[in-house]
């Protein structure tokens, strides 16, 4: 296999990060996150349901729950456990045109340990803000939390990304999630979120995002804001602005050549836009965000 099977920019971003202890009240029905969830066991015993298929969770385990995935949780006990919740985008390339494969369960290694003590000093105060997934996978809100928690200093931020990085690579492998059948209405998901990442610059409709998903626009919107707790316009608005951001601080761009990139060439749409999520126009975005980094 060549090299340019592996040409794949994968980015992660930190969301949720703590230890645990759950018991018996651990068995919520039917999740579904926009996020994936790592998990390493440390103590006692639990199960997840992924497609009818039961995971039974154990000590000097890790285990990954890809983002989309219904799944369902059980603990007849109790049990301890490191989890990181983090998003991740992929931008699409030769090799990386299909959905990652993963081994969804591993041993755990004493690196892992030393790996996620280490993570844990990094980003404290990251901790999940209920037990309970329905009070906050699906929020409107999901994409702006901890983003300004987020913010470690360089040296940090690099350290962090590169200890998710290297816990999230053991689970990718050529072993597939088990398929409930190609109508289950998750399984395409990844694509559209992909086809959406890649695509910023251009005109995206939620006609064509339906299509890739084979149902309906008004369908689409429905399962979209369901799992997302925004519709997908108001979904790629945020992730415009996101790239915008990006853009300003790692780019000698000019703000019309941003907007222009961030599929916004009207500067007024734009700057209206990019001040309702910032609060900040953008040439004040832009000065302020580099004053930050020259005082530091």
């Amino acid at each position: 296999m060549g090299a340019s099977s592996f040409e794949c920019d994968l980015s992660l971003q930190l969301l949720y990060a703590g230890f645990y202890r759950v018991g018996t009240w651990w068995n919520y029905d039917n999740v579904i996150s926009p996020f994936s969830r790592l998990y390493l066991i440390t103590k006692g015993s639990g199960a997840v349901y992924i497609h009818k298929r039961k995971y039974e969770l154990r000590p000097n385990q890790l285990f990954l729950i890809p983002k989309f995935v219904a799944h369902r949780y059980e603990c007849d006990d109790f049990m301890e456990h490191y989890y990181i919740c983090f998003f991740d985008k992929r931008r699409e390339e030769t090799g990386c045109r299909e959905q990652l494969d993963f081994n969804l369960q591993l041993p755990s290694k004493p690196i892992d340990y030393v790996l996620m003590e280490r993570f844990m000093e990094l980003n404290p105060h990251k901790s999940l803000p209920a037990t309970d997934p329905r009070k906050y996978d699906n929020k409107r809100n999901i994409h702006f939390v901890n983003m300004e928690k987020n913010r470690l200093d360089y040296p940090r931020h690099i350290e962090s990304n590169g200890i998710l990085l290297q816990l999230f690579s053991r689970f990718i492998t050529s072993v597939r999630v088990p398929s409930p059948g190609v109508n289950y209405p998750y399984e395409k998901f990844d694509g559209v979120m992909n086809y959406i990442h890649n695509n910023l610059n251009m005109h995206i409709s939620v006609a064509d995002l339906a299509e890739l998903m084979y149902v309906t626009p008004d369908h689409f919107s429905r399962l979209f804001k369901k799992i997302q707790g925004v519709n997908p316009c108001e979904y790629i608005q945020l992730k415009r602005v996101e790239k915008a951001q990006t853009l300003m601080l790692t780019s000698q761009m000019t703000i019309k050549e941003i907007a222009s990139a961030v599929g916004l060439p009207n500067l007024s749409q734009f700057s209206r836009l990019f001040s309702k999520h910032t609060n900040h126009a953008p040439r004040e975005y832009r000065a302020m965000q580099f004053k930050e980094l020259v005082n530091k």
